[in-house]
């Protein structure tokens, strides 16, 4: 292609050239010293001749310059309307060829040649170039796609080594960066899976060494006092009441923990629906309160925006139950030494803002008060105190309605947890 092209491009560079000085050469085809100074530093032929066909001048000896037929050159001009033109003459003899420009000035024909011979030679020496180009480029460029194979191909062995490390369960491994953008995102993805894996790891063996110590103690405690019953208690009855009380309590207790854990795995496996109704939110919180009436050292407050009776929001009405009751029930076991639970209810544009407020010795850490069993540095989550699942359920009741939740924490001083609820359309 290369050929083609310089030929065809040599070839049009040839020919304007030869129209440009031809037309010099009509303007001053009677300057004898111009035209030999042209003929001589283009390598040109020019020739001069009358209608007669008398030749006025000729740079070279013959009457006919590189074989160039006057009368071929007549009628190639005659076909053009008299003005100038240009034709291509093949000389067989010599192999070569010729480009002719012709011309007539006041009854006078001005004929310009040139041999374009030395394209064929140089197209032969860049084909021969070629040959030997081409080898060294396919020799240069295998050994190149192989060094860059290496060089990207390394990067991907180091993380399908390390993906293996990852499947085999160890979840420390680091997946190394490269000079590759497409593969620093990738292991950066899978930095981060790796990550995720090792916390949900932590999570899996840190739920099952709580579950098993919620539930072996209760156990345990039933039977211990079963025995107790058996051996000691049976026949009087205060004794035995008593201790089929502490029975029964630490049944409700493993039952709450169940429970518990069905509804979270529900919630977390998507598995859940919402009930959407309308109600009144005020007469939740109150009847929610009164169920805490039970602890008679404890003081509960409810403050309601503009003292209304009525908010009618739109939820879940059991979900939101569950919701208000966890989050009553955290701050009953976790109040401060003025034993004061405080509830607000407060009213906004679209929803109804509720907040659940303690005076106890706060939380330092809130940024996973709300997954499983989380543990601060002072055990937010004690043994007796719930099942430590409450604010997870919490957490996925208000996702899976996309209300707006959070928590405000300050040590010493006291917990707030809030959420909203839409109100009615």
């Amino acid at each position: 292609m290369q050929v083609v092209f310089i030929q065809a491009y040599y070839k049009s560079m040839i020919e304007n050239e030869l129209v440009k000085i031809g037309k010099e050469v009509t303007h001053n085809y009677k300057d004898t010293d111009l035209l030999d100074q042209t003929s001589y530093k283009n390598s040109m032929n020019i020739l001069v001749f009358d209608e007669s066909g008398d030749i006025k001048y000729s740079s070279q000896s013959s009457d006919k310059p590189f074989y160039i037929d006057l009368n071929s050159a007549i009628t190639n001009l005659q076909k053009n309307n008299g003005n100038y033109t240009t034709y291509t003459v093949k000389i067989p003899r010599l192999k070569s060829e010729s480009i002719v420009y012709a011309n007539k000035e006041n009854g006078t024909y001005i004929i310009v040649s040139t041999n374009i011979e030395p394209i064929g030679a140089a197209t032969k020496v860049l084909s021969n170039q070629l040959v030997y180009i081409t080898i060294i480029l396919i020799i240069l460029s295998f050994i190149i796609s192989i060094y860059i194979s290496k060089k990207f191909v390394k990067p991907i062995t180091e993380i399908t080594n390390t993906s293996k490390e990852l499947g085999k369960g160890n979840y420390d491994v680091v997946f190394k960066l490269s000079e590759y953008e497409e593969l620093n995102n990738l292991a950066s993805s899978l930095n981060y899976s790796a990550n995720e894996l090792k916390k949900t790891d932590g999570l899996r063996k840190e739920l099952i060494a709580n579950v098993s110590h919620d539930i072996k103690t209760p156990l345990t405690i039933i039977k211990a006092y079963s025995e107790m019953i058996k051996d000691l208690s049976g026949d009087i009855k205060e004794k035995r009441d008593e201790h089929l009380s502490v029975i029964i309590g630490q049944a409700d207790l493993l039952t709450k923990l169940t429970d518990d854990m069905m509804n979270l795995s529900r919630l977390e496996t998507g598995t859940a629906k919402l009930n959407i109704q309308q109600y009144n939110i005020i007469a939740q919180v109150i009847d929610i309160l009164n169920g805490f009436k039970c602890f008679e050292d404890h003081k509960f407050i409810l403050n309601v925006e503009n003292n209304l009776e009525e908010y009618i929001v739109n939820a879940d009405k059991i979900k939101i139950y569950q919701v208000l009751y966890n989050l009553i029930s955290n701050a009953v076991n976790f109040v401060g030494e003025d034993k004061t639970v405080c509830v607000n209810i407060l009213d906004k544009t679209d929803s109804v803002k509720i907040e659940i407020k303690d005076n106890g010795k706060g939380i330092a850490d809130v940024s996973q008060i709300f997954d499983r069993y989380y543990k601060s540095n002072d055990k937010f989550r004690k043994s007796g105190c719930g099942t430590g699942l409450g604010l997870s359920i919490v957490k996925n009741i208000l996702e899976l309605h996309k209300f707006k939740y959070g928590v405000d924490s300050k040590v010493a001083i006291g917990t707030t947890f809030w959420f909203e609820v839409d109100k009615k359309v």
